[in-house]
């Protein structure tokens, strides 16, 4: 820095540059950081629900609202059949089923992939 024959004072021009290149810097990833990905659409992704898993299972048996299952591994399971389960067929114990189930417990969809009887 100098001061000129007006008393003003002069910076040097490298110095006064690399100043403003910082808070430049400073300003651009500033705002990278406080900008939200609004255009993403990530919102969007977050508010639907994953598909339910899927497994298939013999039928052991009926209690009501509640079919109880076998899985493939030897797991006995118990899930929730409601008013809105989509059924194809009509299931009976001894039926190998594809079932669609909600973390919860409850059926979303049931298929009938083999008869017991047969």
């Amino acid at each position: 820095m100098r001061f000129l024959d007006g008393g003003a004072m002069d910076m040097d021009k490298g110095s006064a540059m690399a100043k403003l290149s910082r808070y430049a810097m400073v300003l651009v990833l500033w705002g990278f950081w406080a900008v939200p990905p609004s255009f993403s659409g990530l919102e969007q992704n977050l508010s639907t629900p994953p598909p339910p898993p899927s497994f298939e299972a013999d039928l052991l048996r009926i209690d009501g609202n509640r079919y109880v299952v076998k899985d493939i591994a030897g797991v006995e399971r118990q899930v929730h059949v409601g008013k809105d389960t989509e059924i194809f067929g009509q299931a009976k114990a001894g039926d190998r089923l594809q079932l669609w189930v909600q973390p919860d417990g409850h059926a979303q969809t049931i298929i009938i992939v083999m008869n017991g009887t047969q």
